[in-house]
């Protein structure tokens, strides 16, 4: 018994050093990756073509179908997602059967390391792939115990999907050579389900209000009206709801519900309940005396509060420089209204603070309040006069152009501190 005790003691003595050495053995002084996901339009426009390709709503429920995809894609889309949803920054590699996964979190200063290195080796198998070996700093985890710990930190992650769905769908991944190759089983109720995983129920319920109050609205809404005609009640409604909820979700709630709306997008596409709900009248409405700058300013701004700035803005200039290869042609004021929507929508989630002190200028503010003055930026250009006349967007021309739109969104009183 005595020599049991002592082992005891000794265990209680050892675990406190054992844990210590660990974590210093996890941590390092220098980051194994210092690359953030930057979306260019170009990227935007690939992966468009990469859906249209592959779109699986052409196969029929139950088709096992392959998705072919270059690692420079999925090492970006793996990068984004680790940027906006642990943080991190992460890069992938692909070989025969094999695939390796680097990531890196930078960490709060303490007396270990300041940042988290990760790498994973996973290995190719039927069905889904496995971890082969994992490696924190200069500790090496085996392989099960490694997946036992993903797992759990996954799980933690405010992930925007429902990843037991996205595997139960997937049947196999094929690695190869800077290619990997993904074998599905196409499920016609799938869009459905996620549609459901991409908005929780509860999520879901806090828009039910902003739907019945802009319903409400609507009846009285003239058939031309300033965007302010909505944005003031919906966000004064914010204001009360916020009382007792969170006003981050509240204000993402109002954001969504405009944003369909001005886009003539039926709320039950993304929330099927809401097909029970009251439905608006439809109506113009206006920013700078333009429905398409409405448009722009509200889809940046529900894609900043959903999915981060990065995406917004690159998904903004696609749009533009897609219109100069035939369409409207490349916009400045189109432009100005992403950033300046990206921007709200940004201050719309930054913290609770800044959720509640933009309800308040909301509820209040008139247009030149929350939109820069456009009437003087060019537009319609085709994609050789945009080249030519601000040198693309690379050009000194467009920097300085960009930089006054920035500056005119600085001083809009709806962002000023």
């Amino acid at each position: 018994m005595r020599l049991f005790g002592k082992l005891c003691r000794l265990a209680l003595f050892l675990t406190p050093v054992l844990i210590a050495l660990a974590i210093y053995a996890a941590l390092d002084a220098k980051p194994l990756l210092q690359s953030r996901a930057e979306l260019t339009p170009e990227q935007i426009g690939r992966a468009r073509q990469l859906f249209h390709q592959n779109d699986p709503r052409r196969l029929r429920s139950g088709t096992v179908a392959r998705l072919s995809l270059e690692q420079a894609d999925l090492d970006l889309a793996l990068n984004y997602w680790a940027n906006q949803f642990a943080g991190a920054s992460a890069s992938l590699q692909l070989e025969q059967n094999r695939a390796r996964i680097d990531a890196t979190w930078p960490l709060p200063a303490n007396p270990f390391g300041g940042y988290l290195n990760l790498r994973l080796q996973l290995r190719q198998k039927i069905g889904l792939p496995q971890i082969e070996s994992a490696r924190l700093g200069s500790l090496r985890i085996p392989g099960p115990l490694a997946e036992l710990a993903v797992k759990a930190a996954v799980a933690g992650l405010p992930l925007p999907i429902d990843l037991k769905l996205v595997a139960g769908v997937v049947q196999h991944v094929q690695f190869l050579p800077q290619r990997a190759s993904v074998y599905y089983r196409w499920q016609a109720d799938l869009p459905g389900k996620l549609r459901r995983a991409l908005l929780a129920d509860a999520e879901a319920q806090i828009l039910e209000p902003y739907q019945r109050r802009l319903a409400e609205l609507s009846r009285n809404t003239p058939d031309r009206a300033s965007l302010t005609a909505l944005t003031q009640p919906l966000f004064q409604l914010a204001q009360r709801q916020s009382r007792t909820g969170d006003p981050i979700a509240e204000n993402r709630a109002a954001i969504l519900v405009l944003t369909l709306y001005v886009n003539g997008i039926p709320l039950a596409k993304a929330v099927p309940q809401a097909a029970l709900w009251p439905r608006p009248v439809r109506h113009t409405l206006l920013l700078n005396g333009r429905d398409d700058l409405t448009k722009h300013y509200l889809v940046s701004a529900m894609l900043a509060a959903y999915s981060g700035t990065p995406l917004a803005d690159a998904v903004g200039l696609y749009k533009e420089i897609q219109d100069s290869r035939g369409g409207s042609g490349f916009s400045f004021p189109d432009l100005a209204a992403d950033r300046a929507g990206t921007r709200m929508g940004e201050a719309a989630v930054a913290d609770r603070s800044q959720a509640v002190r933009l309800q308040q200028r909301l509820a209040q503010a008139g247009e030149a309040e929350l939109m820069p003055a456009t009437a003087d930026l060019v537009e319609s250009m085709t994609e050789a006069e945009f080249t030519q006349r601000f040198g693309g967007v690379d050009g000194a021309v467009y920097r300085q152009t960009l930089e006054t739109i920035e500056r005119r969104i600085a001083e809009l009183a709806l962002f000023r501190d």
